[in-house]
């Protein structure tokens, strides 16, 4: 067969391709498919592959017009071209078109640990993890970006640090006690940002380290009725479960009573 016509191809996404053709003008006997061939173009030249039969699609249908090509290598130039087949043989080459991929954000790293270097207030984490799996000519990681989200608590409340991207660990500090936190962990390049690894970590019960807030009481038929807000969330070091209340004589002359 003769070339086939009007050849082209274009990005569909940042590593995807589209090629589209036109039959061959000169069939020169029943078309059986086309054979796509690609390259990768390094200082203008083709590059050799280790697995050559990774460079060539067989398509066994000779009315097909087109072809998606995906999961190529990020930032890289690549050079295709087409050719028909029948019973008697390969045709004639279409003319070669080049085309540069974009470059990708990174994928989630791996997180490999979560731990508490210090398990008393002020509560310190260590985050460690693995670099992302990396495409040939990606862009280099800039930064990892970590959150420490607590479980139940508004997101005003969330821990965040940015490390930077040859680093494979680091510590953040001031967790309350008793408290659970989702660790958020995500990649950036110039490219923009992966999806997030997750993990979780559980902080030490504490005693309460603030007394309850505005404390209030009143005399009711012979009764003294006593009321307060708990104390501040970062002051709890986890969940209160009671509270006592205490009831002196200003002389100190009778007992006490104590009321749960």
């Amino acid at each position: 067969p003769s070339a086939p016509r009007n050849f082209n191809a274009e990005l569909t996404s940042a590593t995807s391709v589209k090629l589209t053709w036109d039959a061959p003008a000169s069939a020169n006997g029943a078309l059986l498919g086309y054979y796509i061939y690609l390259d990768r173009i390094v200082n203008g030249e083709p590059v050799v592959e280790k697995n050559s039969k990774k460079r060539i699609v067989m398509i066994r249908d000779s009315s097909k017009r087109y072809y998606e090509l995906d999961s190529l290598d990020p930032n890289t130039e690549y050079s295709f071209r087409l050719n028909a087949f029948n019973r008697n043989g390969d045709g004639e080459f279409s003319e070669r078109k080049n085309v540069v991929t974009q470059g990708i954000p990174p994928e989630a790293p791996e997180i490999v640990s979560v731990s508490l270097d210090r398990d008393e207030p002020p509560v310190v984490s260590r985050i460690e993890w693995k670099m992302p799996k990396m495409k040939p000519n990606e862009t280099p990681i800039e930064k990892y970006n970590l959150w420490l989200r607590p479980q139940g608590y508004p997101d005003s409340y969330i821990k965040s640090k940015t490390v930077d991207g040859t680093d494979l660990s680091t510590t953040i500090s001031g967790l309350w006690m008793g408290v659970v936190y989702d660790v958020l962990l995500g990649a950036e390049n110039r490219e923009g940002r992966s999806q997030n690894a997750t993990e979780t970590i559980a902080t030490p019960v504490g005693s309460p380290d603030g007394e309850p807030i505005g404390v209030q009481y009143e005399v009711m038929k012979g009764k003294i009725v006593v009321s307060w807000r708990p104390p501040p969330e970062e002051k709890r070091n986890g969940n209160i479960t009671s509270y006592k209340a205490i009831l002196s004589a200003m002389d100190e002359s009778t007992d006490r009573f104590e009321k749960m």
